[in-house]
Formats: structure tokens, C-alpha cells, sequence
């Protein structure tokens, strides 16, 4: 019963919101029927979905039922304490202290399946447990990056792919010089809603978490007195009003449309520009000097999750899943995957190739296909690299953090003072920097 209620679920917020997706039929008889939610709606659920339903063909014995939905996160909250939720879930790494007492223990995983332990990069890998339990599995590590326009940047006579915030801004205004009244294009393509990809930009011109700190030490605020900070707002806000840099909330829809010069963002989009035949490249992020800066990571860890609405039935079979993911063969060439042919690869190798995300399984990582993805490579951060962005990595107020950031720079780009100074940033500030002291105060009590 407890399925049928978990389906319904999540089928009626099909019916009502329109923003559910939910993938493959009910469980054939004599399958353990798992079900899993997550939010990959983008074109990279797309391949999750295709690759979903080549398990279900291949496997004798589970059947993964899967939801894809945008409501993912108000699904957990409202069936996670009464019993009714996905077996299997996606979700950052980070939120295992915020979700741990929902989760079941995976460390039976090495047991059950053929995984190995020292398998997984232990950068990574530690970030799953929390006291000396295993709650997850890395998934992928989803590090921003940049996508540029080639065929923009050769109608503008850029020659050369931007390494620092000062040449990304000569660019957007070079691209933006090709726009007109029939066919807007904007340089720069970065969107003030979009926490995660605008708090990537500011750590790269040199700052730190949005609060620093640890438990043993305590924890800070770090908007105010941090010229890094300043100067990432000063940069951003005249990219806005000179121009350069749309006002608006669907960027990825006007880079796919060949709108948009350079931009930020994640592997996710890889697969959106890929169908849509825009010629672009991907580079890592530009900072303030110009040398990369492989300390920071520029993203979060997603990672299986099996929550304690699983049966001990049930969770094996997500294991057995998961086990598949890591170690069975990918797809055939196919819509999918850009008549690109994966059956050579597992899933897991194919995932990170085709859709251009950082792996910690280090067969993968290490394999001859892996390594012949120079942008794969080339945006590897060190294994002490800062994976998150907000705060650092297992602190409860992390998704608080990370709504203060998408409130305050949508603020910052709508009301902040033209021209603005380092000044200027520091009493615009104050009341977000009061917010995340509060937050931290929250966390004490």
C-alpha cells in the first residue's frame, strides 16, 4: 500500500502543478518495485530517464520506478515524516545533516553489492557520512563552468576565450554591439534568481563561503569588509546596467537560442545546447588574475539517498541499482545521447561525459574516456578543494545561505545604486549580513 499512496503522491502533483515528470510503467510482477524522486527536469533527466529504462529492461529482479519533478524538495518535506517517501532519492551531499534522521544507514552497501570503498575519491566519499555512518553515494559533482558562443565571438573578432572578469566584460560588450531591434544578444549571460551560479562567479574573484567557519571555532557572516566581495557585486551590477547582461529569469532558453555570448552554469545545460545546434565552447571560469584557482571546487556533491520509507527489501534493490549505475553499460547510440554510442562505458561514465559532470568514482575518472574529455580534466579541482559554495559543507543553515544569495542579488541588480562604490556595497549589505548572523544564531539555540 505504502507505494501506491507514494505514487499517488506524486502523480496528483503531476495533475495539479504540470511540473511533475513521472518515467516508466509500474513494476513487472516479480520485481522489487523502487521508487525514486528527483529534480533532474532539464535535458540531462532526459538522458537519467532513458538510462532508468534500460535498467528496468535488463534487470530480473528490480524495477526502478522514477519520478522526475521541480516540487522534489516539498514532496521530501511532506512525506519524509510520515513514512510515504521514494526509496531513492537525489540530493546534495549537503543536505544529509539536514535529512539524516529520514536516511538509512548505507553502510551495508560494500557488503551487498561489488563497490569497494577505496573506489571513490575519499575527498568525496567522506562528505556522505555523518558520524561515522555511510548515508550516500556520490552521484556527480556539479561544478559551474563557462559556455561561450563561438560563433558570436567570431562575428565580434574575439580571438581568444576570456581568463579574467576584465576580459569577460570587454567581450559582453563587444557581443552586445551585434544586437539588434529583430535579434537582441547580450555579452554576458548571468541571472540574478540563480543562487548557485551567481555565488560560483563571486568566489572565483577570491572570496570565501558566505559564512566562514566551523563548529569548533565558531561561524561568521562574510558579506561586509571583504573586498573580494564588493568587487564581484561592483562587476556584476554594471555588467546589468550597461547593458550587457539581460534582465531576465530564462537565460539557458536565450544561450540555446544563440542570444547569449558567455555565461555560467552547470552540466546540466550541456545537453539543452546541444539539441538545439548552437555552436559553443566550455572553459573554466575566468577570475580576477587569471590563473585558475583549483581550490575551489564552484559547486556541490548530488548523491543516492535511500530514506527510512524503504523497506529492508526495498533498499537492497536501490543498492542493486545503484551498483548498476556504477559498474553496468551505458547506451546504445540513440536521440538521447546525440547518436553518441555509450554501450562501451557504464552509466556512470556516461553520464559524466555526455553531460560534461565531474565524477568521484575513481574507475571512472581513471578510464581511457574519462581522460579524453580534456574539459573533464581540465575543471578537476584538487581533492581539499571547497565542493560548496555557501557555507562549508555539512552546516544546517547551507540552504538558508543559499536563499539569502538569489534574495539579495536579485535585489543588488533591481535596486542597487548605480555606479556603486565598495561603500555602497557595505550598506547595501548590512541587512543580508544580519540575515546570515541570524541564521548562525538559529543553529546555536
Amino acid at each position: 500500500m505504502r507505494k501506491q499512496v507514494s505514487f499517488a503522491l506524486a502523480l496528483s502533483m503531476v495533475m495539479t502543478s504540470g511540473i511533475a515528470t513521472v518515467a516508466n510503467a509500474a513494476a513487472d510482477d516479480g520485481k522489487t518495485n523502487v521508487v525514486f524522486w528527483n529534480s533532474w527536469t532539464g535535458g540531462d533527466g532526459e538522458t537519467l530517464e532513458a538510462l532508468v529504462n534500460k535498467f528496468n529492461e535488463e534487470s530480473d529482479t528490480v524495477h526502478v520506478e522514477m519520478t522526475r519533478t521541480t516540487s522534489f524538495s516539498d514532496m521530501l518535506q511532506t512525506s519524509l515524516p510520515t513514512g510515504e517517501a521514494a526509496d531513492l532519492v537525489l540530493l546534495s551531499t549537503n543536505e544529509i545533516t539536514r535529512y539524516k534522521n529520514y536516511l538509512r544507514s548505507m553502510d551495508d552497501i560494500w557488503e551487498n553489492t561489488g563497490l569497494k570503498e577505496e573506489d571513490f575519491s575519499p575527498a568525496y566519499l567522506n562528505m556522505c557520512y555523518n558520524d561515522d555512518t555511510l548515508y550516500a553515494i556520490p552521484f556527480q559533482i556539479s561544478t559551474y563552468m563557462m559556455y561561450y558562443n563561438k560563433d558570436l565571438f567570431e562575428q565580434a573578432g574575439i580571438e581568444e576565450v576570456p581568463t579574467t572578469f576584465d576580459q569577460w566584460t570587454e567581450a559582453a560588450e563587444k557581443i552586445s554591439a551585434l544586437s539588434t531591434e529583430e535579434n537582441p544578444i547580450y555579452g554576458s549571460g548571468l541571472f540574478y534568481c540563480y543562487n548557485g551560479q551567481n555565488q560560483s562567479v563571486i568566489q572565483r574573484f577570491g572570496t570565501d563561503y558566505m559564512i566562514t567557519g566551523n563548529e569548533e571555532d565558531g561561524f561568521e557572516a562574510n558579506l561586509l569588509d571583504n573586498q573580494a566581495f564588493a568587487d564581484a557585486m561592483i562587476w556584476m551590477k554594471n555588467l546589468y546596467d550597461n547593458g550587457y547582461n539581460p534582465q531576465e529569469i530564462d537565460i539557458d532558453s536565450m544561450m540555446a537560442a544563440g542570444q547569449i555570448g558567455l555565461m555560467t552554469n552547470g552540466g546540466w545545460l550541456k545537453g539543452t545546447l546541444d539539441a538545439s545546434g548552437v555552436n559553443y565552447g566550455i572553459a573554466s571560469l575566468p577570475t580576477v588574475t587569471g590563473e585558475d584557482q583549483k581550490e575551489y571546487a564552484l559547486g556541490d556533491m548530488s548523491s543516492f539517498m535511500i530514506t527510512t520509507s524503504a523497506t529492508d527489501e526495498t533498499a537492497k534493490a536501490a543498492e542493486e541499482f545503484i551498483n548498476w549505475w556504477m559498474t553496468g553499460t551505458g547506451l546504445e547510440a540513440c536521440e538521447t545521447t546525440q547518436d553518441v554510442d555509450y554501450s562501451n562505458v557504464t552509466p556512470n561514465a556516461e553520464w559524466s561525459i555526455s553531460m560534461c559532470y565531474l565524477n568521484a568514482y575513481l574507475p571512472t575518472v581513471n578510464s581511457k574516456e574519462y581522460q579524453a574529455v580534456d574539459v573533464l580534466v581540465d575543471l578537476t579541482p584538487s581533492e581539499t578543494a571547497q565542493v560548496q559554495m555557501f557555507t562549508a559543507p555539512g552546516t544546517l543553515f547551507y540552504s538558508d545561505a543559499a536563499s539569502c544569495q538569489g534574495d539579495y542579488v536579485e535585489d543588488w541588480v533591481f535596486n542597487g545604486p548605480t555606479d556603486p562604490t565598495y561603500d555602497d556595497v557595505q550598506d547595501f549589505f548590512a541587512d543580508y549580513q544580519a540575515d546570515l548572523e541570524d541564521y548562525i544564531s538559529d543553529y546555536y539555540d
